[in-house]
């Protein structure tokens, strides 16, 4: 069995967006989610370092997110909650139609 999580080079969160292998680590996001991810910024008023703070991260996250590097993890989980207490958030950030979905163990 192929383990690609084990493939270093599948770790830093660049993920090919042609890569079929891409859905098995969990959500797609759309191609254009830096400038989805801008455009809730300005829905919601807030500077890109308080967008950080009300997602709970650090504002060099906000950063990598912007040029390229998906969110993940609590991080991701935090941005999909934001967004959805901003009116038309998860739609802006996702696309349409979208669903969200989150299992607890």
């Amino acid at each position: 069995m192929n383990n690609i999580t084990n493939d270093p080079s599948r770790l830093d969160g660049n993920l090919n967006p042609d890569d079929p292998q891409r859905r098995s680590y969990g959500g797609l996001l759309p191609k254009d989610f830096a400038r989805r991810l801008e455009r809730l910024k300005e829905a919601s008023g807030l500077t890109w370092a308080g967008l950080a703070g009300k997602i709970g991260v650090d504002h060099k996250q906000m950063y990598r997110w912007r040029n390229g590097v998906e969110p993940s993890g609590g991080a991701l989980h935090a941005l999909y909650v934001f967004a959805a207490s901003i009116p038309g958030g998860l739609e802006t950030l996702m696309g349409e139609p979208f669903q969200l979905t989150f299992f607890r163990d």
